[in-house]
């Protein structure tokens, strides 16, 4: 097994927790290279790689469906930037509906804070009212 990691080296080398990397390997992200007669992985060390793509996607908002099909375009498309494009620009619309929907939040937020700055301290609040209805 020479040149394979068990789990903890790789935890350790991509600085992913044992649980994380077990997540990812059921959801199908990675995949140890092999296991010992004792069940034991061993991965490539490039799966160190592999966990840094995860996260670093992670960051940037692909949910790990999203990531699944990256690493799909990655690994069978021979990583076509136009397929990776189309990828990108669904999550940069998703992210601009995102915007507006906090936007929104905030606008009625303010509103129904200046609501309640402006009202009588021992009062109710009416806010509080509506959210217990």
């Amino acid at each position: 097994m020479k040149n394979r990691l068990k789990i903890g080296e790789l935890s350790k080398e991509s600085g992913v927790s044992i649980d994380t990397i077990r997540f990812y390997e059921e959801k199908g992200l990675i995949s140890p290279a092999s296991r010992s007669e004792k069940g034991y992985r061993f991965y490539d060390p490039s799966t160190s790689n592999a966990l840094k793509f995860i996260i670093t996607s992670k960051e940037l908002g692909f949910t790990l469906s999203e990531i699944n099909d990256l690493i799909n375009i990655q690994v069978s498309k021979k990583g076509k930037c136009s397929l990776t494009l189309n990828k990108i620009k669904e999550k940069e619309l998703d992210i601009d509906k995102k915007i507006s929907e906090l936007k929104k939040i905030k606008r009625t937020l303010n509103k129904v804070s200046k609501k309640c700055e402006s009202a009588d301290n021992d009062s109710n609040c009416h806010f509080l009212e509506l959210l217990g209805k």
